[in-house]
């Protein structure tokens, strides 16, 4: 699945849509993302197999919002394989739009009022 370049680098989703994708790819990427690499304007994906179905889905909608990005959706035997490539030119905002495709790190604990460690006290 490809998505045509020559569109306009813009998003037409209404903000509370946008949310609703946002988290929708964000909890397929905890439940099944595998691994990941990043070159360049391209984002190379990997997830687990039973989240094909899902991600065909996630990449139909994506096409439509974001026609800019070039989306490639491969089945492998044991994995599905997805490609995200953002036109060249776009620096760090295309890094903004593959965040949302890339897991985020465990948010750090929160000090607790009585100063003690995470885990240290009750």
């Amino acid at each position: 699945m490809q998505a045509v370049v020559d569109a306009p680098i813009v998003c037409i989703l209404e903000p509370g849509i946008l949310q609703q994708r946002l988290d929708w790819i964000r909890r397929v990427t905890v439940e099944g993302l595998l691994s990941y690499r990043l070159e360049g304007t391209t984002l190379q994906l990997t997830y687990r197999r039973e989240l094909g179905p899902e991600l065909e889905q996630i990449v139909a909608d994506e096409q439509k919002c974001c026609p800019f990005l070039r989306f490639t959706l491969s089945h492998a035997e044991s994995a599905v394989l997805l490609s995200i490539e953002a036109p060249g030119g776009l620096g760090m905002d295309a890094q903004w739009l593959f965040d949302q495709f890339l897991p985020r790190p465990a948010p750090a604990s929160a000090p607790r009022l009585c100063g003690c460690a995470p885990g240290k006290c009750g």
